[in-house]
């Protein structure tokens, strides 16, 4: 429910953000309105009125390479599992050298459960190339929890939420 009414109030208040970054515009420094008193003051105000209402883009984890044991690995990322709620993402390494390639076969494997906050896994992008250097690494991506709710309340049959979540995390890792 609450998602619901999460993306019910974010729908209503798109029209205004982008008003609002208009506005931020027209009284910018430089702008037509900038000169006029408090510009600065209505252009900033209406800048973090956009902000609050702004839909941020997923980033990426962008790790190409890592160090262990003093040389350069080149690193994968792939998509290991898919589901309708969450991906398995996968960090592998690539190396020629046949000492490296032993010590990254005898590496423990981690799995890093990114929370279901709202944030994107990819904040957790240092950890995941910290680990990379002593670790094979997988990491659990979520998807948008306002479209992926509706899949997830069907695998509990009607049942709380948290069954939902218990039986989402069965089916990924049975």
């Amino acid at each position: 429910m609450l998602y619901q009414l999460y993306e019910a109030q974010r729908s209503l208040m798109e029209p205004f953000s982008d008003f609002a970054q208009a506005a931020s515009k027209l009284y910018g420094q430089g702008a037509v309105w900038g000169q006029v008193p408090m510009a600065q003051r209505m252009a900033a105000g209406y800048d973090l009125l956009y902000r609050l209402g702004k839909d941020y883009e997923k980033p990426e984890f962008n790790i190409k390479s890592v160090k262990v044991d003093g040389e350069d690995v080149v690193i994968q990322e792939a998509v290991e599992l898919d589901k309708p709620f969450c991906e398995l993402r996968r960090f592998k390494r690539f190396t020629d050298e046949p000492h490296i390639l032993k010590t990254l076969k005898s590496q423990p494997v981690v799995l890093i459960v990114a929370p279901l906050s709202g944030h994107y896994a990819t904040l957790l992008r240092d950890t995941v190339r910290t680990m990379l250097q002593d670790h094979k690494v997988y990491i659990t991506d979520w998807k948008n929890a306002r479209r992926a709710l509706p899949v997830i309340r069907s695998f509990a049959n009607g049942g709380p939420p948290i069954c939902a979540w218990a039986r989402a995390r069965e089916l990924l890792w049975p």
